[in-house]
């Protein structure tokens, strides 16, 4: 157990305001707010929101390539990237109105994918019938009109 006068200190080091060629660049791009103390910390603070997206990818995919070649399990990842990157377009043009983009696979899975749903050919068409409940919780005319208009 820690005590509140045990617990760690963390010390930020930059060289930020010091005069280097990084101080001009942040200038030019329209940044030198990033020289206060308070951004700073901000930037120290979202470090971890990088980490979201390996998470996100982990989730998509999984950590242990199927191969014994390195050749076929650089394609494999490749592909699963590529899929990946598609996923995240998806969920970005259709999904956004109905489920956060900020969700990963296997919750748009739950929500999206894993639902009672007939498909049904009547008088020349192809119809999905869901349930009214789904229908109305996922705004799925909503999701269908976005997906019509991303193609």
């Amino acid at each position: 157990m820690l005590m509140d006068f045990a617990r760690p200190d963390n010390l930020i080091y930059t060289n930020l305001g010091m005069g280097l060629p990084l101080d001009q660049q942040l200038r030019a791009a329209g940044r030198p707010d990033l020289f206060a103390a308070a951004a700073i910390i901000q930037c120290y603070h979202e470090r971890g929101s990088d980490e979201l997206v390996h998470r996100a990818f982990k989730d998509f995919g999984f950590e242990q390539l199927p191969f014994h070649r390195f050749v076929a399990n650089a394609a494999f990842y490749y592909v699963m990237m590529l899929s990946f990157v598609l996923f995240e377009l998806f969920k970005r043009r259709v999904c956004a109105p109905v489920i956060p983009v900020t969700v990963y696979a296997s919750s748009l899975r739950r929500r999206l994918i894993d639902m009672a749903a007939k498909i049904v050919r009547h008088g020349g068409r192809v119809i999905l019938k869901v349930p009214r409940a789904v229908y109305e919780h996922l705004n799925f005319e909503r999701l269908w009109q976005n997906t019509a208009a991303a193609g």
